[in-house]
């Protein structure tokens, strides 16, 4: 038996590094029973992901398919509604050669977390590809929420051997569609330990509080947007009203979603507080390393999933920049209140997200004590999953 993960992509999103680890060592299988379709395996080796899975280097796009793809621009724009069906010219060309590797008696992992919370893509081509193949498939670590759903997304679902929610709130959006065989258990990547790394010079010099902006989160690439304003408000207190340093964590690093544009526009706009705001160069670190500096910090305020993951795992005290189900989802079966999860996408007053890290400050004790307690029994429950992957 051999086992695919055909949308790991790569590692310059640190999540997607977390969860082909994680799940590399949930299964405890050989890296020959393993194989990862990577976008850029350069890399990927050198993040040590080739140390635990098999990879294969996604074929290059050459010059017919990059006019096809520029034809899919153009015309998607006119035809929304065919934009899947467009789409399936260039998942053939990207997954084709990798998905015809596997035999009946295989079996597929549907990885990436929260693909299934964007529009029709290629989680339902490979699926459908694979069932053809005889192959069982999983949708992997997923979170997703009925206003993610389609049409062509509930009839893959259903074709699904096994569908492995990430947290609670998936979970039951799952059951009420029907759906027989989905099993809860925590991110993959909560299982991972951190990599002890040097700290940068901040961590001498007083608490840290951790900082993960995105795009994504902020709606832009500066903070000149009405959640920028809202982390505005939070640096300024941070950096008038309190002795704290403030280290900047880019998670993902892919072309359109750097994480560290934002920080460095961040770094730039607070340079007068340059004694106290610090930019990690986390291009230069795995997933692990990165985990073992946010381990470091007093609190964490992270918009990345997978960074906010590597804060709960261990043990920091954390405020979600959530905007989706996965967020909520997952801070609520850590037992967290709802206020440490703060939705960037609905601003409810002003001073929301700095009213809410006050109120975590306030509890920090009480909220470290309580991560530290259900931790251990949280990451256990990903010991089913061996067992679950077997039955299928």
């Amino acid at each position: 038996m051999a086992i695919y993960f055909p949308i790991h992509i790569d590692g310059g999103n640190r999540g997607c590094e977390g969860i082909a680890k994680g799940t590399a060592k949930l299964l405890s299988l050989p890296k020959e029973q393993l194989f990862g379709l990577c976008t850029n395996a350069r890399l990927d080796k050198w993040l040590g992901v080739a140390a635990s899975v098999t990879l294969i280097q996604k074929p290059k796009v050459g010059f017919f398919f990059r006019v096809l793809n520029k034809f899919y621009i153009i015309l998607a724009s006119f035809r929304t509604k065919d934009n899947f069906i467009l789409s399936k010219f260039g998942y053939f060309h990207s997954y084709h050669s990798f998905l015809k590797r596997m035999k009946r008696g295989d079996v597929m992992l549907s990885t990436g977390g929260d693909m299934m919370c964007y529009g029709d893509n290629e989680v339902i081509y490979t699926n459908n590809r694979a069932k053809g193949h005889g192959v069982k498939t999983v949708l992997w670590g997923c979170s997703m929420g009925k206003e993610n759903l389609t049409q062509r997304k509930l009839e893959t679902l259903k074709k699904f051997d096994l569908v492995y929610a990430r947290e609670s709130l998936s979970y039951e959006f799952f059951k009420s569609l029907g759906l027989a065989n989905v099993v809860c258990c925590p991110d993959p990547a909560f299982v991972l330990e951190p990599e002890r790394v040097e700290l940068p010079d901040c961590f001498n010099k007083g608490n840290v509080i951790g900082v993960n902006l995105s795009n994504y989160i902020v709606g832009a690439f500066d903070l000149n947007t009405p959640f920028g304003n809202e982390v505005r408000r939070l640096l300024d207190y941070i950096f008038k009203s309190t002795s704290y340093q403030v280290v900047l964590v880019p998670h993902v690093f892919w072309p359109g979603q750097d994480d560290r544009i934002i920080a460095e526009n961040v770094q730039i706009e607070y340079s007068k507080y340059d004694d106290r705001i610090t930019l990690l160069k986390s291009e230069d670190l795995n997933y692990l390393q990165i985990r073992y500096i946010i381990s470091q910090c007093f609190a964490f305020i992270g918009g990345r999933t997978h960074a906010a993951i590597s804060a709960y795992s261990t043990c920091v005290p954390t405020i979600a920049l959530g905007y989706s189900i996965k967020s909520r989802g997952i801070a609520k079966d850590l037992g967290l209140p709802e206020k440490y999860v703060v939705d960037s996408k609905h601003i409810t007053k002003d001073g929301f997200l700095l009213d809410a890290f006050k109120d975590l400050v306030d509890n920090i004790h009480e909220v470290r004590t309580h991560l530290c307690a259900i931790m251990p029994e949280y990451i256990g429950r990903t010991k089913e999953l061996y067992s679950i992957l077997e039955k299928i």
